[in-house]
């Protein structure tokens, strides 16, 4: 009896491997159709879709910025890359000829202080009209900066140059930096954030002259206080204080404002440090989207409306899909409206 029940089991078990290896069959959505009640619409106004057939699931393209389907696969494009950032300026005499200089490289190839001397670098610092004027720890927000002379270069790096001149009688300049964004702006009026936020800029700094060695005692200085070539916040050998530290002992910064702080003392020696971003492409740009009108657990659709805002010509897209598992079937359907002031 024992055996037999055994046999049973093995039976039933094998039974339904084979039921559930066994391909699923699913039908293509080819009854999946598109009307409209009009051809021409007004700004402001509701377009009405019909839909027939049936689909597990239904994504819309409305053919407008960043929603056209003939863009669902792009990935580079040549637009007008703009950048903005805050900086202040802080300590020192203003007739002293510290300053804070921006560049851009097109040929960068590593993050410590040889490659950067050895690479070549665009001085941009004239294209921002708006950097500080006096002593505050108020930041002043630039200009919106076209970088679109570069757009030739696969790839570029972005950098803050803070010098220092050695004064008997002063302090070096002490500057703050945050707040940097790098858009890309395509001409169909679709946008392309390539550097937002602190962690995807990927901050770096680089000591060119006077990189003190740090003190387990004292308060460290003479550095942008971010991470360098091969350390970070994560794999810093030095710890002071519970923080992580680069090698000349300053913590490691994870939010703005990031600055560079030669100490208030006079003396100092000459300072020239470098705050460079991760490598970009500025033809980088985001896929346009569609919108999931349909899911499968959602009833039929037999109607869509949509609610376009802009004049203009736009080819409309309606994707039906039928998944089981690995297998997906769809047809794609399109219809073209006019959109009038």
């Amino acid at each position: 009896m024992k055996q037999y029940r055994y046999h049973i089991a093995v039976l039933t078990m094998l039974i339904t491997v084979v039921i559930g290896c066994k391909k699923v069959d699913i039908d293509s959505p080819d009854g999946f159709s598109i009307t409209t009640d009009k051809a021409i619409y007004k700004a402001g106004d509701t377009a009405l879709f019909n839909l027939s057939g049936t689909a597990d699931m239904i994504v819309f393209f409305s053919g407008e910025a960043g929603k056209n389907y003939d863009n669902r696969n792009r990935a580079v494009l040549a637009g007008i890359p703009k950048l903005v950032f805050q900086t202040n300026m802080q300590q020192g005499v203003l007739l002293n000829n510290d300053s804070l200089r921006l560049y851009v490289s097109t040929n960068l190839q590593g993050y410590d202080s040889a490659n950067v001397v050895n690479a070549n670098w665009t001085d941009i610092t004239s294209r921002n009209t708006k950097w500080p004027t006096v002593l505050s720890s108020t930041f002043v927000i630039s200009d919106s900066i076209a970088l679109t002379d570069f757009n030739t270069s696969d790839s570029i790096n972005i950098a803050f140059r803070a010098t220092g001149k050695k004064y008997a009688t002063a302090a070096q300049r002490k500057w703050q930096l945050q707040n940097l964004n790098l858009t890309n702006f395509l001409a169909d009026g679709s946008t392309t954030s390539l550097f937002s936020t602190f962690t995807n800029t990927g901050w770096i700094q680089a000591n060119i002259k006077n990189n003190p060695v740090p003190s387990l005692t004292t308060t460290n200085y003479q550095a942008w206080n971010v991470g360098q070539a091969g350390i970070n916040a994560s794999n810093a050998p030095l710890v002071i204080s519970s923080k992580a530290c680069n090698s000349n002992g300053i913590p490691i910064q994870a939010v703005y404002p990031i600055t560079f702080d030669p100490s208030a003392v006079t003396n100092v020696d000459d300072n020239d440090d470098w705050l460079i971003t991760s490598a970009i492409n500025l033809k980088t740009v985001k896929p346009d989207v569609g919108i999931a009108i349909k899911k499968p657990i959602d009833v039929t659709l037999k109607t869509y409306k949509y609610r376009f805002a802009t004049p203009g010509t736009y080819t409309l897209t309606f994707i039906a899909q039928n998944q089981r598992l690995d297998e997906k079937k769809e047809i794609v359907r399109q219809v073209q409206i006019t959109v009038t002031p």
